[in-house]
């Protein structure tokens, strides 16, 4: 009888500790409504509001409002010099192309890098030099 209340009181234990981080990996961590279209690793995205979510540390989803746009990319993390009160998508710009690099939560000294996709590369060629548009993000409140 103990051997099985054992197993049941471990059981629950463990569905319990697995069931945390899937609820915090779906935390939303920003909010933004980006105005052209854009590319997430080999995802082409449209305009469009969007939701930023935490999968697994150092993944990364962006779901259009509608959930019909998403992609999923693997991040470093980076660090900057100081803390911003306001959210950012970092794009590189190539002409009319734009790709997402970096991600900024509000208040966090620590941001998400994305590593630059083959696409972007071959596009990144043909132009001597890239621009950058950021995408802010008001703080949540």
């Amino acid at each position: 009888m103990h051997k099985y209340a054992y197993q049941v009181l471990t059981a629950l234990t463990l569905v319990a500790w697995l069931m945390v981080p899937a609820t915090h990996a779906q935390s939303i961590m920003l909010k933004a409504d980006i105005p052209f279209n854009f590319v997430v690793g080999d995802t082409q995205l449209p305009p469009g509001e969007y939701h930023v979510k935490k999968l697994q540390p150092g993944v990364v989803q962006l779901q259009g409002k509608d959930t019909r746009s998403s992609a999923i990319v693997m991040t470093t993390a980076v660090q900057a010099g100081k803390t911003s009160d306001v959210g950012k998508l970092v794009f590189n710009r190539y002409g009319d192309n734009h790709f997402l690099s970096a991600i900024w939560e509000p208040s966090n000294i620590t941001g998400r890098q994305l590593r630059k996709s083959r696409l972007e590369r071959e596009v990144a060629v043909n132009f001597a030099l890239g621009q950058t548009t950021v995408a802010a993000v008001p703080a949540r409140k």
